[in-house]
C-alpha cells in the first residue's frame, strides 16, 4: 500500500488492508494509522478569493508519539519553487512534534531580480510588504490581500481547524487570527527573505533563513534598507541561518553581511556544521561546505543553493535520510 493509500485509510478508517475475493477467509484487519499525516491542500479550496499560484500546500500533523509541542512550522519555498520541494523538512518538523506546512504563495520573480534597476530606495521592502500581506506598495508586483503569504497561511489553518478538528490545528489561532507566538517561520532563499521580513512584523516563535537573505542595495553596497531601517519584532536571539559557503546565487558574504545587520551575528562566529558538532557552540549563523546530492531526485535552480534544504540536492546519508536533520533540529525545532 502506498503512503497516500495509508493516509486515506487513516481518514476514512474503513478501508480494509488486503483485496481477497468473496468466500475468502476473514479479511486482516486495518493497518494501524500513520503516525503522522500528510495532506495537499487546494489554496482555492480554503479561499475562493486565491486566484493565483494555486499549486498545492503541503500540510503534516505532528507525530503523536513525539509528544506534540503545540507549535506550528512553517516552511516558505524559493523564487518560482513549490512545497512538494521542501517535504523532507516539513516531515522532520513533524517527527519532533511540530504541526508543519509548506506554504504556497506568490514567488514567480525574484526580489533581487524585480529591484535590481530600482531607484526606490525601499524596493525591496516595497516588494516584500506587498507579497506578504497584500498592501498594495510597489508596482512591480500584484499581490491581493487574499493572495498575500498572511491570508494563505491564516486561510489554510483555518481549513484544516475546519475539516480535521481533532488534529490540533486550531490553537495556531486566536480569534480567528494566526497565533504568531505559536508559529516558527523558515524559508529558502525568496522564503528566507519573506521569513526575515515577518520576523519584523511579527514576534514568532522563531525565524530560520536558509540560503537567504540577500537583499542589497548595489549603489550604497550594503543591505536594503528595511533589513536595518524596521526593528526586529522576533527577538535576533530567535533567528537562525543556513548557508552553503560556495552558493552562487547568494554569496556567503552577501548573507553574512545582511545576518550581521539583522543582529543574530551577536550570537557566535560563522560556524561550519561540518566540522563543529551540534549545538554549533550555539552560534546562529551555520555554513556547510558538503557537496550536493550526487544524483538529484528533483528540480533545484542551483545544487550548492539548494544544498542546504532542497529535497532533490540535499546531502543524504548512507540509509537515505538528510545529512543535515540535526542543523535542521538545532535551527527549526529545538
Amino acid at each position: 500500500m502506498t503512503r497516500n493509500a495509508r493516509i486515506v485509510a487513516t481518514l476514512a478508517l474503513t478501508v480494509l488492508a488486503g483485496c481477497g475475493g468473496g468466500g475468502g477467509p476473514t479479511p486482516a484487519a486495518a493497518p494501524p494509522p500513520s503516525p503522522a499525516v500528510e495532506r495537499s491542500i487546494a489554496p482555492a479550496d480554503t479561499d475562493p478569493s486565491i486566484d493565483v499560484h494555486l499549486q498545492p500546500h503541503f500540510a503534516v500533523t505532528a507525530d503523536p508519539a513525539a509528544g506534540p509541542r503545540g507549535r506550528l512550522f512553517v516552511f516558505l519555498p524559493g523564487t518560482g519553487a513549490t512545497p512538494a520541494q521542501y517535504q523532507l523538512i516539513a516531515r522532520a518538523g513533524a517527527a519532533r512534534g511540530y504541526h508543519s506546512v509548506g506554504l504556497n504563495y506568490v514567488n514567480g520573480v525574484a526580489v533581487a531580480t524585480l529591484c535590481n534597476d530600482s531607484a526606490d530606495v525601499d524596493c525591496h521592502g516595497n516588494v516584500r510588504r506587498e507579497v506578504v500581506l497584500g498592501e498594495d506598495r510597489s508596482p512591480l508586483v500584484a499581490v491581493s490581500p487574499a493572495n498575500s503569504i498572511v491570508n494563505r497561511l491564516a486561510r489554510l489553518i483555518a481549513h484544516l481547524h475546519a475539516r480535521f478538528p481533532g488534529e490540533g490545528w486550531g490553537q495556531f489561532l486566536a480569534d480567528g487570527a494566526l497565533n504568531w507566538g505559536r508559529i516558527g517561520v523558515a524559508g529558502h532563499s525568496q522564503g528566507g527573505g519573506h521569513a526575515a521580513y515577518l520576523a519584523k512584523l511579527f514576534e514568532l516563535d522563531r525565524a530560520v533563513y536558509f540560503s537567504s537573505p540577500s537583499d542589497w542595495r548595489k549603489v550604497e553596497d550594503r543591505p536594503a534598507a528595511w533589513v536595518t531601517s524596521l526593528p526586529n519584532r522576533t527577538p535576533a536571539a530567535r533567528q537562525f541561518a543556513f548557508s552553503h559557503e560556495q552558493d552562487p546565487l547568494v554569496p556567503l558574504a552577501t548573507a553574512a553581511a545582511t545576518w550581521s545587520a539583522l543582529g543574530i551575528g551577536e550570537f557566535g562566529p560563522l560556524t561550519s556544521v561540518d566540522r563543529v558538532a551540534p549545538p554549533f557552540g550555539g552560534s546562529h549563523q551555520l555554513t556547510t561546505a558538503a557537496p550536493p546530492q550526487a544524483v538529484s531526485t528533483g528540480i533545484s535552480i542551483s545544487p550548492l543553493h539548494g544544498a542546504p534544504v532542497v529535497d532533490a540536492v540535499t546531502p543524504r546519508i548512507a540509509d537515505g535520510a538528510p545529512r543535515f536533520a540535526l542543523v535542521w533540529a538545532y535551527l527549526c525545532f529545538p
